[in-house]
């Protein structure tokens, strides 16, 4: 938690006493491989913050799992529409690795935002940003071929690769896990 909150004290110029109310509200917790932080249709009624692991966001379809995003350490994780508007997630959040992670709950969030000018500006970021990513994903996916959103992969986000299980990083991408493997010889020879 430690580094979790210099990050927050570093980046939101935040108060002792809002560094105080974070840390005794935020509640650590732990999931294996697999394990599900959050099932569609159920509301989310809390965000966290990985400490330690990885998580997947997929949605379910009716001949398979379709992966939409990737958390790591450092990184909040949640379903944003469902947190804020309070009904039924479309998305899956799930465990790739071990994590650990600080969960805050919705209630103790809208209080800390509603009191705190700096986590309020930390939450208006916080949604700006997934917007931004949100925008980029899609653009992407009707934009550009699967080919360049692999090298696209490969530049920005390497750690992908050792991390995500391949079958995972193919379906973010759209492609099969055949066509990944032929991409990854393409360009990793």
């Amino acid at each position: 938690m430690n580094h979790l909150i210099f990050n927050i004290e570093r980046t939101f110029k935040a108060s002792e006493e809002e560094l105080s109310t974070l840390r005794n509200i935020m509640k650590e917790e732990h999931l294996n491989r697999n394990e599900i932080f959050l099932k569609s249709g159920q509301v989310c009624n809390r965000l966290a913050f990985i400490s330690k692991g990885s998580m997947r966001l997929f949605y379910d379809s009716p001949d398979k799992e379709v992966c939409n995003d990737f958390f790591f350490e450092n990184s909040m994780v949640g379903s944003l529409a469902s947190f804020l508007s309070q009904t039924p997630s479309l998305v899956n959040i799930a465990a790739i690795e071990n994590c650990t992670f600080y969960v805050l709950h919705r209630d103790d969030v809208m209080e800390l935002i509603s009191k705190y000018d700096s986590l309020k500006k930390m939450g208006d970021i916080i949604v700006q940003e997934q917007l931004l990513r949100a925008e980029k994903r899609e653009a992407a996916l009707l934009s550009v071929s699967p080919e360049e959103r692999f090298q696209n992969l490969m530049e920005e986000h390497p750690k992908i690769f050792k991390r995500i299980p391949l079958r995972y990083v193919a379906s973010y991408l759209g492609i099969t896990p055949e066509t990944l493997s032929r991409y990854r010889t393409k360009f990793l020879v």
